[in-house]
Order: C-alpha cells, then structure tokens, then sequence
C-alpha cells in the first residue's frame, strides 16, 4: 500500500490535520518526501482541510464545555496554524458566551458539592471556590473567567 492510499484509508475513520496524517504515515514507515507528496494531493482534493477541521473543532469544544483557550492549545497541538485557527474563530456563528459557561460549570460543582454557602466557613468557601478555579482553567478558560465566576458563585 503506498502513502497516498494509507492516508485514505486513516482519514477514512475520521477528519485528520494535515500534520496528524502526515506524522502518521512516518510513524508507518513512510518517507518524508513520499508522506508530504500524499498530504498534498490529499489537501488539494479536499480530503484534508485545517481551516474546517478548526472551525468544527471549535463547535465540538464549546458543545463539550471547553474554554477557547483549551481549543486553541489543542488545535495548535494537532499542527494547526495560529493564523488558521483565529481565521476559523472568527468566521464561528454561534460563538458561546464562555462567562456563561464558566458560571453553569462553576454552579453544578457548588451542587456537587453539596454544601449549604450559608453556613461554610470563610476556608471552606475558599477552597470551594479554588476547586471552581482549577476546573474552569483546565477547560481552557480564561484567568479573568476563572476567578470572576468563582467569586460570584462563591460569597
């Protein structure tokens, strides 16, 4: 099986970047040269498009409740350029209101939680609102996000 056919066949089990195919047939076995030729021809006919792949990156992250800094990391790590990816952001529709994500992440954890803000201590309502913090960073929002919903979920 040649490189071309290879990377049809692994974009055939779902949307790949232009880097994810063109590292995958090196790991196959494949030759840069001969790798780069097949992902060439594999953009040109459409099978391969970076620009799409981060515009519906974008909409699978904000339906799973990631923040925009999340996605962008992980576009950038699948080998997305940093223009492509802002070109991809900015033609989005439906852009979320991530403080409004961020404040019903932060309200379902206080329900996890379990506890009555009325009579937490000055420390537990610290804690509570430094777990809010961690969990609404590591989705990928934004520092400014993160401390402002946690502070105004937690009083």
């Amino acid at each position: 099986m040649n490189a071309l056919e290879k990377a049809t066949a692994y974009l055939n089990l779902k949307p790949h970047t232009a880097k994810e195919v063109f590292d995958y047939l090196l790991r196959k076995g494949y030759e840069a040269d001969e790798s780069e030729a097949a992902v060439k021809q594999l953009s040109e006919y459409g099978y391969i498009d970076d620009h799409a792949y981060a515009k519906m990156y974008f909409e699978y992250g904000f339906e799973k409740g990631r923040g925009k800094g999340r996605i962008i990391r992980e576009l950038a790590g699948k080998g997305i350029q940093k223009e492509i990816i802002d070109q991809a952001y900015g033609e989005l529709d439906d852009k979320p209101d991530e403080q409004e994500m961020a404040r019903d992440i932060a309200l379902q954890i206080v329900s996890e939680s379990g506890a009555d803000q009325s009579e937490m201590t000055y420390e537990e309502k610290q804690k509570l609102q430094a777990r809010i913090v961690r969990r609404l960073a590591s989705r990928g929002f934004s520092g400014s996000v993160c401390y402002s919903v946690a502070r105004e979920t937690v009083k």
